[in-house]
């Protein structure tokens, strides 16, 4: 069956905040049997929203609407919905009965004069609230299907989970589920137009005759993207890899599944018993923020030295002050010594250390912004290498992070 999801506020079009619900609701619907044929952002604005609806009625099966359901006065997904399908907005004694439950497990009273969430429009249906006051909607005419859900994304994810898939599953047969698997050749250090141009320009078409193909760039590599019934995973995922394997590509792959870097390396790590650390100066901390968003990193990950200031490099990691002077901080010097600092400080198995220029100032004549040190340290290796990359100051610190995040991986599938 097919989705969309139209999201509404001001905010997100004024880039106050981030839109979090679409990116989720893309990787949780194919795994319920649904597929997310659009996601649409548009303003509190009465004419936006029944246009909205109008439109997406035409072109999908369900309609999952974000936002609008607050108590304050630009919250008025509630008042549009009831307007379009022509419904009075009305409240009863079991919609007050669930405000006054949803107020209660926060040990709150409900006060009706503070807003009007027990107005619902009639023949829709209240649907409970895990984490907050808003309760959520649901309609259904015709075969199609509309839910509204808060726009706070703890309370978007768990009414979906929680309630939106279950309703569905009681309204339509088990039929229009149909669950889209999907897997991942990842590769790094050739672009696209080389490895459907050069490399192996019958790649697509060889893997479409067994799957839906897509590719997909992302930092330092390209993500091909194969989707399929869930029912012929094992024989589509075999026949995947033995294409590749039996192409230029496979030395370019250093993932066939979903993993994202630093969950394979917390992975991997945790596998061999192999514990990590690093020695942080352009990242500032943000490789070791990578590591320790993964569950379980805590049995792999020892610690970090964000090491700033060149005081800092000589005081904790016993950076000779000598390199310092006669290479610079950007240095393979430099990096080789913070990265074996790192692993004598943190008594760990492989130390990864980073020092570079993330700009806009800060460059030399034969180092420009983008240059980075990567150094490695484990029991029998130490050493280093010096690598240059494009973009802004953001996005060089996760070009940064990354290199010595496949070093890392590359350490770990050697030891």
């Amino acid at each position: 069956m097919n989705c969309a999801l139209l999201i509404i506020g001001d905010e997100l079009l004024a880039g106050r905040t981030r839109d979090l619900n679409g990116h989720w609701l893309s990787k949780y619907l194919p795994s319920v049997g649904l597929k997310l044929k659009q996601i649409k952002i548009i303003n509190d604005h009465e004419a936006e929203i029944k246009a909205s609806i109008v439109e997406l009625y035409e072109t999908v099966d369900i309609i999952i609407t974000s936002g609008g359901l607050g108590p304050t006065k630009d919250d008025i997904t509630k008042n549009i919905l009831a307007k379009h399908f022509q419904k009075d907005l009305i409240f009863d004694d079991k919609s007050i009965e669930l405000i006054k439950s949803l107020y209660a497990k926060f040990d709150k009273e409900w006060t009706p004069s503070k807003n009007a969430y027990h107005y619902y429009p009639r023949d829709f249906e209240l649907l409970n609230n895990l984490n907050g006051y808003a309760p959520g909607l649901l309609y259904t005419s015709k075969g199609k299907t509309i839910l509204s859900a808060p726009g706070v994304p703890r309370e978007f994810k768990s009414m979906v989970e929680n309630t939106f898939v279950p309703k569905l599953k009681e309204i339509y047969s088990d039929d229009s589920f149909q669950v889209t698997d999907l897997f991942s050749i990842r590769t790094r250090g050739v672009p696209e137009e080389i490895i459907f141009g050069e490399l192996c320009p019958t790649l697509w078409e060889d893997l479409s005759e067994i799957a839906k193909v897509s590719s997909l760039p992302n930092l330092l590599g390209i993500d091909i993207v194969l989707y399929f019934n869930q029912a012929d995973k094992d024989i589509t995922i075999s026949k995947a890899k033995a294409i590749i394997e039996s192409s230029a590509l496979k030395e370019h792959v250093w993932q066939y599944g979903n993993l994202e870097l630093e969950e394979l390396i917390v992975k991997e790590a945790t596998e061999k018993k192999l514990t990590i650390g690093f020695a942080e100066s352009c990242t500032g901390g943000l490789t070791s923020s990578k590591i320790t968003d993964i569950s379980g990193s805590s049995q792999i990950f020892y610690g970090s030295i964000v090491s700033y200031a060149n005081s800092v490099k000589t005081n904790l990691l016993k950076v000779n002050a000598n390199t310092l002077e006669n290479f610079g901080a950007v240095s393979v010097e430099c990096a080789k010594e913070m990265a074996l600092g790192a692993r004598n400080a943190l008594e760990c198995d492989i130390a990864i250390s980073y020092t570079g220029i993330a700009g806009p100032g800060g460059a030399t004549p034969t180092k420009p912004v983008g240059t980075v040190g990567i150094g490695w340290a484990t029991k029998s290796e130490n050493s280093s290498t010096l690598l240059y990359h494009k973009g802004d100051r953001l996005g060089l610190k996760e070009r940064f992070s990354r290199s010595g995040l496949f070093k890392l991986l590359e350490l770990i599938r050697d030891h």
